[in-house]
């Protein structure tokens, strides 16, 4: 099954595919950073016409989008919905069945911690799939964090440990042979 995480944001949306099989892999992240310098409809264009053509390319099984979130910034969050608009109606001409994922049921499907930080985010994707890049943005694994969520969720060929109800990302770790104390650390 092939995956497409997104982490939504007008300024930088993160995206991420990832194969949900036993052994998890990442087959392509990046981001979408529209100018700055042009309108905001314009900026909602770019991400929908972006997302049409990563569907359209990769046609994914499933997408997994990060939920709406009130933050500090009632005016960031309108345009995050913006943003999220522009993906889901692309989503919905391409006929993808898509989910949604509270942040913090992100975090607690991946790092074993509901309150966890971006960087623990990070630091558990890498330990799964492998280095992301040096450069990319936190908003890159965090759409690859949604996109672990959702197989995590609805469940994919793997070892009994991994299928277990309330299982974190950092028991899946532990019990691939990880070094527990370090898996843990991050699990708070």
């Amino acid at each position: 099954m092939i995956i497409l995480g997104i982490d939504p944001g007008s300024v930088v949306t993160g995206y991420g595919y990832v194969q949900a099989t036993r052994h998890d892999r990442l087959i392509e992240a990046g981001c979408i950073r529209p100018a700055t310098n042009v309108s905001f409809e314009r900026r909602l264009l770019e991400i929908h016409d972006r997302f049409e053509d990563l569907v359209r390319r990769r046609r994914p099984d499933a997408v997994a989008v990060e939920a709406a979130f009130h933050g500090a910034n009632i005016q960031t969050l309108m345009k995050m919905c913006h943003a999220r608009g522009a993906i889901l109606t692309a989503l919905a001409r391409a006929r993808v069945p898509f989910f949604e994922y509270a942040p913090r049921e992100v975090k607690k499907a991946v790092v074993g911690n509901g309150n966890a930080s971006k960087e623990q985010v990070q630091f558990m994707v890498e330990k799964v799939l492998g280095p992301v890049g040096d450069d990319a943005p936190l908003d890159v694994t965090d759409a690859i964090a949604v996109a672990l969520c959702h197989a995590h969720r609805h469940g994919h060929p793997g070892p009994a440990e991994q299928q277990k109800k309330g299982s974190s990302m950092a028991d899946r770790l532990i019990a691939a042979g990880a070094d527990p104390a370090q898996a843990r650390r991050f699990a708070g």
